[in-house]
């Protein structure tokens, strides 16, 4: 990515992150200094969700720049960090977007039907939610 587009790109994902937050009226999440590895893992899966829904199947040369990014953010390690998190606590609000995004996109059980709509009444995020 040119450096250039990085802040740009940067506060479109604090934007993405921060929108179910925002639109309940609540704080954006907030991660300690120990759980950075964590936030940032939620940041990659918003980015990779976005570039997720760039892709045309095509072949064409913005098919190719869309998964060069994509292999930046869309890292099974970093998936695995939300999805874990989200298991070991499924309670924790700040998760519920990026598990909605990833939902489908990782190894691993899906989301139930049920579990799904609990997230969604929650984290009302329309990327994700009907």
């Amino acid at each position: 990515m040119p450096r250039s587009l990085r802040p740009f790109v940067a506060a479109v994902l604090a934007a993405l992150v921060s929108l179910p937050a925002a639109a309940a009226g609540e704080a954006p999440p907030r991660f300690s200094k120990d759980e950075q590895p964590l936030r940032q893992a939620v940041e990659d899966a918003a980015m990779c969700f976005h570039f997720a829904g760039e892709f045309g199947g095509d072949g064409s040369a913005r098919d190719r720049e869309v998964r060069r990014e994509m292999a930046k953010v869309c890292k099974d390690e970093s998936q695995q960090r939300v999805m874990q998190a989200y298991r070991r606590n499924p309670r924790d609000r700040r998760l519920y977007p990026a598990v909605l995004m990833l939902d489908g996109m990782v190894k691993g059980p899906a989301l139930t039907e049920a579990e799904k709509a609990r997230l969604c009444a929650v984290a009302k995020t329309e990327l994700v939610c009907p």
